[in-house]
């Protein structure tokens, strides 16, 4: 079971959904849910070493801890009457270091995909890209629109042999024990005949089933016409998944975030949660 979860909050227009989200995803598990608080304005204008500056400093703070009191209150009320246990946290740091540093005492992590409309969220660049890469723990990551109940009832679980996404099964597996429907993706070139691949995929349908998952299911696509993004989007569609299940791939170099191809894909193009695992 997860036992602890945590959610980021902010001042912005998907913070709510994040809360029902993790609300939903709480109560079967009688988790714990601690609300993360990060977002951070930054004075628009500095005009010099003196009172303007200091002034238009001041501001922008009184106006963070207003929403930020606004916020609390709000997500206080919607633990409470859901009658889920609950903890806040928050920081001065930016907001990806406050929330990798809290979230590392929990057994998963909801984000909201980055939303360039959504300003007041104020949580800066490459702010998901970052949590993902640094956390050291699952992220559950929401489109920007939409309503996802009862998310993990059908799974597509992207497996291609590598590190993160046998990591990312493994972290899963407080959520596939109550899927109704599993299947593992794989994508390549051409027809699947590579023997180890079969091979592979009994060993991992014998782990699913030793762990309690659905029966699982395989597929095979060719992902030399569409993007591996889009096939991947394409493979959920069909198979009618609530959830996809997949490994983060990424780094860090001089302060720049390289992801994965696929990661930045169903970062930028993501029609449902997925849970990202690095």
């Amino acid at each position: 079971m997860f036992r602890r979860i945590a959610v980021h909050l902010d001042n912005g227009i998907d913070c709510r959904r994040r809360v029902e989200f993790a609300l939903q995803m709480a109560r079967p598990h009688d988790a714990h849910l601690t609300g993360i608080f990060a977002s951070y304005m930054l004075p628009r204008y500095f005009y010099d070493e003196g009172g303007m500056w200091v002034r238009a400093l001041d501001l922008v703070k009184e106006l963070n801890a207003k929403g930020r009191m606004a916020v609390q209150a709000a997500f206080s009320e919607a633990t409470a009457q859901a009658g889920v246990a609950a903890s806040w946290r928050q920081g001065e740091d930016m907001p990806a270091e406050c929330v990798v540093r809290h979230a590392r005492h929990s057994d998963v992590l909801i984000l909201g995909q980055e939303n360039a409309g959504d300003v007041e969220a104020a949580t800066g660049n490459d702010f998901v890209e970052q949590v993902l890469l640094s956390a050291g723990r699952p992220v559950i990551v929401l489109p920007t629109a939409g309503s996802f109940r009862n998310a993990g009832a059908r799974v597509l679980y992207c497996w291609n042999q590598s590190r993160e996404s046998a990591r990312a099964i493994a972290d899963a597996a407080p959520l596939l024990r109550g899927a109704s429907a599993l299947r593992a993706l794989t994508l390549g070139h051409g027809a699947p005949a590579d023997p180890d691949l079969r091979a592979s995929f009994e060993d991992l349908a014998a782990y699913c089933a030793s762990h309690g998952f659905p029966q699982l299911e395989s597929e095979f696509r060719d992902a030399r016409e569409a993007g591996i993004g889009d096939a991947i989007l394409s493979a959920a569609a069909d198979f009618g998944a609530d959830l996809i299940v997949m490994g983060a791939y990424g780094h860090s170099r001089t302060r720049q975030w390289i992801m994965g191809g696929a990661t930045r894909s169903l970062l930028e193009a993501m029609t449902l949660p997925v849970f990202f695992s690095h």
